[in-house]
């Protein structure tokens, strides 16, 4: 397809000068004066003042289209996923006071199970989500979880979707890795954690991390069937706490 392009290109840069030479040089309308060098002339003034436009117009689109682009990067707002392990309702842990735990069947069966003052001593997984930058927000956030789990003993991998929706600058959104038809004692794995939202710029964005391969990317998203990298590393998995957010005089004897 390109070559049929750069073959037409070519033709018509050459045929062009005897199109000129026989469509409007070679006749003369009633009433319009001027010798053949006269019309060259203008012909070649008025093509050069159309291509000083048209190059300005580009030089303008251009410069545009970067502005655009560094004002949406230097407004972008990046999000933060880990694993954390604390209390059941977040007992003794020391939090924004909008952050919130996504409820679950299983974990509002955990927390049936067990008496409020006892909170202090279950511990759960959850997979912590917090944003950072200069917007105050993100919106439409949007997270599907593949994990996989033991249930009456055979490992049974799900897909858990959530709608989280606005999550503020400073909120932690918690979400507890626990079922309700997992086998009792036993943990979640997770396989992938995907995350998309929107800034206030109007760029998509999406966190992919991936356990098995242990690889964090961010994408933009362009459309729906192109991503664009922004950024990718190698998550090391280590073990590590938040020793700020512990009240102690919190937690039940």
């Amino acid at each position: 397809m390109n070559k049929n392009k750069t073959v037409f290109g070519i033709i018509l840069f050459l045929v062009t000068p005897i199109i000129i030479n026989y469509g409007l040089l070679s006749w003369r309308a009633p009433g319009v004066n001027g010798e053949v060098g006269d019309w060259l002339g203008f012909f070649a003034n008025f093509l050069g003042v159309i291509g000083a436009v048209l190059i300005a117009i580009y030089q303008f689109i251009k410069q545009r289209e970067s502005e655009q682009k560094q004002d949406i990067e230097n407004n972008r707002s990046y999000v933060d996923i880990q694993d954390f392990s604390a209390t059941l309702m977040l007992i003794g842990v020391n939090t924004h006071v909008n952050s919130r735990v996504i409820k679950t069947d299983g974990y509002d069966e955990l927390l049936k199970s067990f008496p409020p003052k006892h909170y202090g001593r279950i511990r759960v997984g959850y997979l912590k989500i917090a944003h950072y930058g200069i917007p105050e927000l993100i919106f439409d956030c949007r997270i599907s979880l593949d994990l996989s789990y033991d249930r009456n003993g055979i490992q049974v991998k799900e897909t858990l979707d959530v709608n989280i929706g606005v999550i503020e600058k400073g909120v932690e959104i918690f979400i507890p890795l626990t079922l309700k038809k997992m086998d009792e004692g036993k943990e979640i794995e997770l396989d992938t954690v995907v995350l998309n939202y929107s800034t206030l710029k109007g760029e998509r964005l999406q966190v992919y991390r991936d356990y098995i391969s242990k690889k964090e990317i961010l994408y933009s998203l362009i459309d729906d069937s192109k991503k664009q990298v922004i950024f990718e590393y190698d998550m090391k998995q280590i073990g590590w706490s938040y020793p700020n957010k512990i009240d102690q005089s919190k937690l039940a004897p």
